[in-house]
């Protein structure tokens, strides 16, 4: 399947090869992890490479106010980072335990309106990645890359699957 890499993908890689990103990881498998990471670094560089950008303070230290604007790149990163799911992977009990105290309405309710907080929060700090990043690319902002692209410049894009 091509796939179609634009400033957002950039920005999508670039969280998804940093070592807080857990998205995706198997609670049992570390050999497919150490896999998933590699190709995530991989595909992070091969697209550095294609934008004609290295997302370090060293690779954008030359652009115009290119410290001050990673400063603020590498911010809303991290905020991406730190804000996590709810925890409650099995919430059997939790129910439970809440529709015998008359509750659970309201308690899932709040749960829900805080998820989806956090989904647009989440989503607020890519924005925000995407149109710092569309300064630093400069004349490459509107560019669009393909598989066929990034194999090209050796690059697989083939996600591992789970094993």
């Amino acid at each position: 399947m091509i796939k179609r890499y634009d400033r957002r993908a950039f920005v999508l890689a670039y969280l998804a090869a940093q070592p807080e990103y857990s998205h995706g990881f198997s609670d049992d498998v570390c050999e497919f992890n150490d896999t998933l990471k590699a190709y995530r670094k991989r595909l992070l560089k091969g697209l550095e490479s294609l934008f004609g950008i290295e997302l370090t303070w060293d690779g954008v230290s030359d652009r115009a106010d290119g410290s001050v604007l990673f400063m603020l790149f590498t911010s809303a990163a991290r905020k991406h980072l730190e804000l996590k799911a709810s925890g409650f992977l099995e919430g059997g009990l939790l129910v439970k335990v809440l529709e015998r105290a008359g509750q659970d309405g309201p308690v899932l309710a709040s749960m829900s309106r805080s998820n989806e907080l956090r989904d647009r929060l989440w989503e607020s700090y890519v924005d925000t990645m995407e149109l710092v990043l569309g300064i630093l690319l400069g004349e490459r902002t509107d560019a669009v890359f393909s598989s066929d692209d990034l194999r090209g410049i050796g690059v697989d894009d083939t996600e591992p699957r789970g094993w």
